[in-house]
């Protein structure tokens, strides 16, 4: 019995070894998000095109935002803040 256990556990520890070399080997792809990096595609002064500090509806067409415009809007007026675009819930 003592055996089949440690031969059993063996077998899981090299599947497993196996399976997270394999995921190793791929690169890591971080999520897309709205507010990514300044040098990403939709950073706020990117998309704040007249530099007022707040993206519109019209100015987020540039980018992506227009799918998730609403959600980021938290406030609903109209206009997405710098802080309302680096909100991040808990």
């Amino acid at each position: 019995m003592k055996i089949q256990k440690i031969s059993l556990f063996l077998v899981l520890a090299l599947a497993s070894s196996a399976a997270l070399a394999e995921r190793g080997a791929e690169e890591p792809v971080p999520p897309l998000l709205a507010s990514s990096n300044a040098t990403g595609q939709n950073s706020f002064e990117r998309l704040d095109l007249d530099g007022d500090g707040y993206i519109s509806r019209e100015e987020a067409q540039a980018g992506t935002l227009p799918e998730i415009f609403l959600f980021m809007d938290r406030n609903h007026d109209g206009l997405i803040s710098r802080q309302e675009f680096h909100y991040r819930p808990r």
